[in-house]
């Protein structure tokens, strides 16, 4: 019954009556509470950041599909729509004028999540989600990786770090190069686009949360992302669509703050690899 409600956008009285269940309370109850169950016994061995020895090897496939060098995982936010609470309403209505959360990813070749964080109101900008998420001290400090030629690829919402890639700003006078680079920057950062569209064609419950608790909220959507990970693993249906989700990013990063981090090495090293682009 679960993976049916995560799978459809049906209400819960009509889930009890197809699973003859007395009434939609009692399936609410019992979604609520498998979800639960699965965060707490898979969470943590489903979503996992990868090993050394994995990094080597995801970096190796960008390289292979791409070419684009050190690549270890892409990043990216996306809004998912939710019923707006009645505590603190104005922080969960977002810049299209919708409550939401937004949900924070990062992704490995293969569209599989390697890190969610999904307790940000829809109102917070993804730079600042990055910042306050577990994996924000890592990218800040550029502590993330013991080697510095590892990296996430982002949008340019997010600032230039040494372990977070961003594309060059289009301000019209970009050289050839700086082109080829956001050309094949934007290839690569697209697995974390599909990802996002692969988790919410297959669990288009994602599409609208018609819950009023926003813990709940996130409940869902971190079980939904260990299903798509388990997913992955022996899923050979290519049915599933995986469009990419292309979101409208907030370019102005400078009310956050971190702009700041963009430092010189940073910019070294993007250069570097632009030339050998």
């Amino acid at each position: 019954m679960t993976l049916w409600t995560l799978a459809n956008q049906e209400s819960f009285r009509s889930i009890a009556d197809r699973f003859g269940l007395t009434n939609r309370g009692l399936a609410y109850h019992c979604f609520i509470s498998t979800c639960a169950k699965i965060k707490e016994r898979m969470f943590a061995d489903i979503i996992t950041w990868p090993l050394p020895v994995e990094l080597r090897r995801i970096s190796g496939e960008f390289l292979s599909r791409y070419g684009f060098p050190g690549v270890v995982g892409c990043i990216d936010g996306s809004h998912v729509p939710i019923k707006a609470p009645a505590v603190d309403r104005d922080s969960y209505i977002n810049r299209k004028g919708f409550a939401s959360v937004n949900l924070l990813a990062v992704c490995d070749d293969a569209l599989r999540f390697t890190y969610i964080h999904a307790d940000c109101p829809g109102s917070m900008h993804d730079a600042r989600v990055m910042r306050l998420s577990g994996l924000g001290d890592g990218l800040t400090t550029g502590q993330l990786f013991a080697d510095d030629n590892c990296h996430l690829l982002g949008d340019s919402a997010y600032p230039l770090l040494v372990n977070l890639l961003v594309p060059f700003r289009d301000n019209g006078h970009l050289s050839e190069s700086q082109i080829r680079y956001n050309v094949v920057h934007s290839a690569a950062r697209s697995c974390i686009e599909r990802a996002f569209g692969r988790l919410k064609g297959k669990f288009r419950r994602l599409k609208h949360l018609d819950v009023t608790r926003t813990e709940r909220a996130a409940l869902i959507i971190e079980t939904a992302c260990v299903l798509h990970n388990v997913s992955l693993q022996d899923d050979d249906d290519d049915s599933i669509s995986e469009k990419a989700e292309v979101e409208e990013s907030d370019v102005d990063v400078s009310n956050h703050g971190l702009q700041q981090n963009s430092n010189s090495k940073a910019r070294q090293k993007r250069d570097a690899i632009m030339q050998s682009l």
